[in-house]
């Protein structure tokens, strides 16, 4: 396996700080991104924690995970795991108590990418061919709704509901991650973010536009196409903290 790699985290324009992490371990093939809620130290504790124990179990298994038989299994224990140490350290901490956070993460293993979601951190995907996909699919009161027939997608950027998510690692009981196999090409990106980037847009052909073109002006610098994400996100109010990590397959 071999990748590029780039990413920016911002603390947007409203906060006062910056909630998000974001792992990388390259040489395993693991990227992601936390969204940590519960307050001003809460949601920063709660992704660190998370990130940290993710990349910790995918580094200690090592070439044992190319002969899992069950690699959704292997990851929904990873997120168990994180959230079992959220939990604890918020009883060690009761003024952290009710910290959570989301998590979307890639894991590439053999033939496959395997897309996870907890919450409503995105995960799209930029074929080799130029086909713009969303991969995760939220977790959230208000895809409930959309999913339900309820309400539109565009009625959904204005809905009060709009960030009440319904899973949250370290908060939530019974978790039940969502992993899509997607195969594994050269060629294809994949851009992880936390909400605080697509919140900001009408749609997703406008993030698709400025990833496409930052890519072609940029040369494939692909910090620098993150950093014209998170500054459009910004432009358009910077509401939440905004991190966009974005890999490409290069073999």
């Amino acid at each position: 396996m071999n990748f590029k790699v780039g990413c920016k985290t911002d603390i947007g324009k409203k906060k006062s700080n910056n909630e998000d992490s974001y792992y990388i371990l390259e040489n395993m093939g693991l990227f992601g991104v936390a969204d940590g809620m519960g307050g001003h130290a809460g949601g920063e504790i709660a992704s660190k924690i998370a990130a940290e124990t993710i990349t910790k179990s995918v580094a200690g298994a090592g070439d044992k995970i190319d002969k899992l038989t069950d690699i959704p299994g292997f990851i929904s224990n990873l997120i168990t795991i994180a959230s079992d140490n959220i939990k604890q350290e918020a009883l060690i901490n009761p003024s952290l108590r009710g910290m959570g956070t989301t998590i979307v993460q890639a894991l590439c293993v053999k033939n496959n990418v395997y897309v996870t979601n907890i919450g409503d951190s995105r995960c799209y995907k930029l074929s080799s061919e130029g086909v713009f996909s969303l991969i995760s699919h939220d977790q959230s009161q208000i895809q409930d709704y959309i999913d339900d027939g309820l309400i539109s997608e565009q009625q959904a950027k204005v809905h009060p509901m709009r960030h009440v998510i319904t899973q949250a690692v370290g908060y939530s009981d019974n978790l039940k991650p969502r992993t899509v196999e997607c195969e594994y090409r050269a060629g294809d990106y994949y851009m992880l973010c936390s909400d605080g980037l697509n919140d900001q847009f009408n749609n997703d052909d406008e993030i698709k536009d400025i990833m496409v073109k930052s890519l072609a002006e940029m040369g494939g610098d692909l910090d620098g196409v993150c950093q014209k994400l998170v500054d459009a996100a910004n432009e358009l109010g910077g509401r939440d903290n905004i991190t966009v990590l974005i890999f490409k397959i290069l073999e």
